[in-house]
């Protein structure tokens, strides 16, 4: 039977029999095993008061969360001088030479017969020659001018020559001549006459509703001008062209100085 004097040999008995803490707890009395809950919690007490300081010592300190926040960072460069704009150009654009190459290719153009043209008529294109009919899906009438006398506002009719003045190309088998929109109308001359006034065979079309027995009949015979080109020439450059040109010239360069300032 063991007997505990105190509560240290008490202890070393019990590593000497090979017991461990809670068997040894278990076949002590009340008061014995007291003694030895009280002997052990001061023990611990003091052991834990003797490590306190040293890890209060050797304590970290941590930055605060607000130092924890993310900063981004931007690097600055220095501002680059900005380069001065380029002086405009003190030559402006030669307007002999272009119209000396105007002149050249106007030649050229001029003795390369049969020439082609696309004449517009109410915004429609037709591209034609010499001798090509054109036939309009309406009547033509005469373009309201004090030169030309039509009191009753009558339709062109068959024998009537007109000239037609709005043309976007003029050429021959290897020289065109292209309008912005159109040519100017000194550069050429294209005529065409009446050959007749026709019209199409009569057309009629019924028209029924749903749940009606009436039938509407409506009839349509629509009339057609037929042109025929019978004059088409290229004419020589006007006079006071060079004129023109160099104001031309002198006018895209001035606007060109003033977009460079």
């Amino acid at each position: 039977m063991l007997v505990a004097t105190s509560s240290e040999g008490f202890t070393r008995g019990c590593r000497d029999y090979g017991l461990t803490s809670t068997s040894t707890m278990s076949i002590l009395p009340t008061l014995s095993r007291r003694a030895l809950l009280a002997s052990t919690t001061s023990s611990n007490l003091i052991s834990k008061s003797l490590l306190l300081p040293a890890l209060s010592s050797s304590r970290i300190s941590l930055p605060s969360p607000s130092q924890l926040r993310h900063t981004s960072t931007t690097t600055t460069s220095p501002p680059t001088p900005s380069k001065p704009p380029p002086p405009p150009s003190a030559s402006p654009p030669q307007p002999p030479q272009d119209l000396t190459t105007l002149t050249r290719l106007h030649k050229s153009l001029l003795h390369q017969p049969p020439y082609y043209t696309t004449i517009h008529i109410h915004n429609t294109p037709y591209l034609v020659t010499l001798g090509d009919r054109i036939t309009l899906p309406s009547l033509l009438y005469p373009p309201k001018s004090p030169l030309i006398s039509n009191p009753l506002n009558k339709p062109l009719q068959p024998g009537d020559i007109i000239r037609l003045t709005y043309a976007s190309t003029l050429g021959s088998r290897e020289y065109t001549i292209k309008g912005t929109p159109y040519i100017d109308p000194r550069l050429f001359n294209c005529k065409a006459v009446v050959v007749e006034i026709t019209s199409e065979p009569m057309r009629v079309k019924e028209k029924t509703k749903r749940r009606q027995r009436k039938v509407k009949k409506v009839k349509s015979k629509h009339r057609y001008t037929v042109l025929r080109i019978c004059e088409l020439e290229v004419n020589e450059l006007p006079e006071g062209l060079e004129e023109e040109v160099a104001a031309a010239a002198a006018n895209a360069s001035n606007t060109a100085v003033a977009a460079a300032i």
